[in-house]
């Protein structure tokens, strides 16, 4: 093998190096893609969950309250 014949294998190598590292970039380019879908999906879904959470936080107090004011006039019936 001379060495016009190594350089170009040398460079068919390096080329079909080149292919596979871009190949793999794409793979992980389009998965990190999926999981920023995802991660922007789970962000929405824990806002909704959230607001859910302190509109039922809100109801409980709201209840308590009631609950207190219920107890508060059975309270004043039996001590008549």
């Amino acid at each position: 093998m001379n060495s016009e014949e190594i350089k170009a294998k040398a460079i068919d190598r390096l080329g079909e190096k080149v292919e596979e590292l871009l190949k793999n970039y794409k793979e992980l380019k389009s998965f990190n893609d999926e999981l920023s879908k995802e991660v922007a999906t789970l962000k929405a879904q824990n806002e909704a969950k959230d607001t859910q959470i302190n509109k039922l936080e809100e109801e409980l107090m709201l209840k308590e309250l009631e609950v207190e004011e219920m107890v508060g006039k059975i309270e004043e019936v039996l001590s008549r």
